[in-house]
């Protein structure tokens, strides 16, 4: 979580060394997060609508929503909490009826969210309090092109993964520009996107049931076992 080794009183004594696997892939941070050692793991939907990807077959040509968010955008925190950059974004969409850009509400529930998903061209994943979000991987399960507005982030498996192919990628300070960046892309790019998409979803979610492989533990595996050394770590200047 967003607390990462911090949750042990005592990790720097004990486990500062250690091969840290988090979902906060965030650059920003030099002590809880170091991309040289650790390693970003998708983070855990347990939804059964989500693992079984049945949302990515939705066509595009029935996907009326071109661009969707819900989530909190006016937080007690203010304008601190993601930078401000999700209130902005908010006033920019206005108006835009193919645009849905709101916060949690009463009037759209868990079942609503996972169709409108569903429904959806493009999903904006704006920083929160951190880089990361859920919100990138149930878009992926969703077959909805997840775009990333947060630019310290750091995804799973980025030695293995172009995720240039599989996301849209927009600074923080263009974030109001998002929708009009994203009616400038081709449709033979959305489409390539999406392909890409369909061939490594299961890649970032956690398979409870069923064929895994594939899936976000074996994905993981591998990524740990890259980050494996030969020698453990000593002291010693030589061995037998």
């Amino acid at each position: 979580g967003a607390r990462g080794p911090h949750i042990f009183q005592d990790w720097k004594k004990n486990i500062k060394k250690s091969i840290f696997m988090t979902p906060e892939g965030d650059r920003s941070l030099s002590e809880q997060f170091n991309t040289w050692k650790d390693i970003v793991i998708p983070g855990l939907e347990p939804e059964s609508t989500f693992l079984s990807g049945k949302n990515r077959l939705v066509p595009l040509e029935k996907r009326h929503i071109f661009a969707f968010f819900r989530g909190t955008i006016h937080h007690k925190g203010g304008k601190s909490y993601s930078r401000g950059i999700r209130i902005e974004m908010e006033t920019a969409f206005a108006g835009q009826k193919d645009v849905v850009f709101a916060e949690q509400a009463g009037s759209c529930n868990r079942d609503c969210y996972r169709d409108s998903m569903a429904h959806a061209v493009f999903c904006l994943c704006p920083r929160g309090w951190s880089p990361w979000t859920l919100r990138a991987y149930q878009a992926m399960m969703s077959g909805c092109i997840p775009v990333i507005i947060a630019d310290e982030i750091e995804f799973p498996y980025e030695n293995d993964l172009d995720w240039t192919k599989l996301t849209v990628k927009i600074a923080e300070v263009d974030a109001v520009r998002t929708v009009d960046i994203l009616r400038q892309i081709p449709q033979e790019t959305i489409r390539a996107k999406r392909a890409e998409i369909d061939k490594v979803w299961k890649m970032v979610s956690w398979q409870d049931k069923g064929d895994n492989k594939g899936d976000a533990f074996n994905a993981v595996m591998h990524d740990l076992g890259r980050k494996r050394r030969n020698f453990k770590a000593s002291t010693f200047t030589f061995w037998n």
